[in-house]
């Protein structure tokens, strides 16, 4: 990991076999891995890693993230990534993320909330002091300035009007708990991939994927997934928590065919 002069953290994240399909190609979900992962490696480096504000009371937490995707190589493919954030005095911390294969080809790029919790309390703090830690970009123009730009967020009053395909209770795995004690954001993306058809998904990949986390989820609660058919292509997916009647979680992902990657940029 090397953080550049324009305060960009980069590093190389090699796609395993651990990370692929039956034809080598990278998994949608090793995508979020990556980014969580440059996520950590870039707060570490400031000392607002998870680790540091444990100590004080505090933990991150990611609220949405949304992904265009433009690719998916093979393994062994090292896939060159970056991370920067603008400054944050908010409650709430832009990310922006983006990959691209070891000949310069955009892979995905991504754009995350975070925000930092009381431990105790649950609630946000403010952002500036963190920020200042991590430290901001200082492009005066580049790919990092506008990863704060709000889209209006995924109505759900909109999706269970659309035709409903299927419904499925997920189980939790013991692994499924991360750091912060709850399940960790990428088990959503897991359950919604697991709500689809087997049929389907040997056919087509993600091209765009968009998860808003609004409730954590532990253990002991039992969760359903609903999948509605948003149109040809693109699917929503509501996470509801049945234990405490509430929605966790709600996505759209829009697929393609696998023979329409890789895509271009335009």
């Amino acid at each position: 990991m090397y953080i550049d002069e324009f305060n960009v953290c980069n590093e190389d994240f090699k796609i395993t076999t651990y990370n692929v399909d039956s034809a080598y190609r990278a998994l949608p979900e090793f995508y979020f891995d990556v980014v969580q992962e440059i996520s950590g490696i870039h707060s570490y480096s400031g000392n607002v890693a998870v680790p540091h504000l444990n100590a004080e009371g505090k933990s991150w937490v990611i609220t949405r993230t949304i992904m265009d995707i433009y690719s998916y190589p093979k393994w062994p493919e090292v896939l060159k990534v970056k991370t920067g954030i603008p400054f944050a005095k908010s409650y709430f911390a832009p990310r922006a993320v983006l990959a691209c294969d070891s000949a310069g080809n955009p892979v995905f790029s991504a754009r995350s909330m975070w925000a930092v919790i009381d431990i105790e309390s649950r609630m946000p703090l403010k952002m500036a002091e963190i920020s200042q830690k991590i430290g901001p970009v200082t492009y005066t123009d580049g790919p990092f300035i506008d990863c704060g730009k709000r889209t209006p967020k995924l109505d759900t009053d909109a999706m269970v009007q659309k035709p409903l395909l299927a419904s499925h209770k997920m189980e939790h795995k013991f692994f499924d708990t991360d750091i912060n004690g709850h399940i960790n954001n990428i088990v959503y993306l897991r359950w919604m991939f697991e709500s689809m058809s087997f049929d389907y998904l040997k056919g087509h990949n993600p091209s765009y994927i968009d998860i808003n986390w609004l409730h954590e989820v532990h253990m002991t609660d039992t969760v359903e997934v609903s999948v509605y058919a948003l149109d040809e292509y693109s699917y929503g997916y509501i996470v509801k928590n049945l234990s405490k009647d509430e929605i966790s979680s709600v996505g759209q992902i829009n697929y393609r065919s696998f023979l329409d990657f890789p895509l271009s940029l335009s």
